[in-house]
């Protein structure tokens, strides 16, 4: 099953694409009634994703298999940065890279738009608002998790409605 957050993501591939909604609560919820009614071997989420870091480049599709909360910071307490107290921290999908040629892109998941950071700080490639969850779902029930992020765009909302539509046709192109 193919899973993404908005239908203006996979514009000419609406066919047999579960829409979660934004945010990893909605991520979660729909993912996991699908999984309960469905039992699939694999989930593939495809998804529009910001640019954050000079390892990824804007109008280009990437496969991801490492996720973290962006939005998770509870190092007060002694947990590691990203760490969800008592739950996970990086997740892993532990899958070969296809293609792409890299296996060391990170999805930085968040319940917030990735407004942009021109120095490259975080420690994570790309953000989103939903892989993290879907690969932790995925991880739980024991289901392969593959994840494509087509770059829409460096945290500016103007660029994401413009190219939005583009990337689903590389991913097309990508999963003939």
């Amino acid at each position: 099953m193919i899973v993404s957050a908005l239908p203006q993501e996979i514009i000419g591939l609406e066919k047999d694409v579960l829409i979660t909604g934004v945010g990893k609560i909605n991520a979660t919820r729909v993912l996991v009634d699908y999984i309960i009614k469905n039992k699939p071997k694999i989930i593939i989420n495809y998804g529009t994703a910001a640019k954050c870091s000079r390892k990824v480049e804007v109008g280009k599709i990437y496969e991801i298999r490492k996720f973290v909360q962006r939005d998770m910071n509870a190092t007060q307490l002694g947990f590691e940065t990203y760490q969800t107290p008592f739950g996970k921290g990086m997740i892993d999908t532990g899958l070969p890279n296809s293609s792409f040629g890299r296996d060391d892109l990170v999805c930085g998941t968040g319940d917030n738009f990735w407004e942009g950071d021109s120095q490259f700080t975080a420690e994570y490639d790309v953000a989103d608002m939903e892989a993290y969850a879907l690969a932790s779902v995925c991880e739980e029930y024991k289901i392969k998790f593959r994840c494509f992020k087509y770059i829409s765009d460096d945290g500016n909302a103007d660029q994401w409605i413009e190219n939005c539509k583009k990337g689903v046709e590389l991913f097309k192109e990508y999963v003939k």
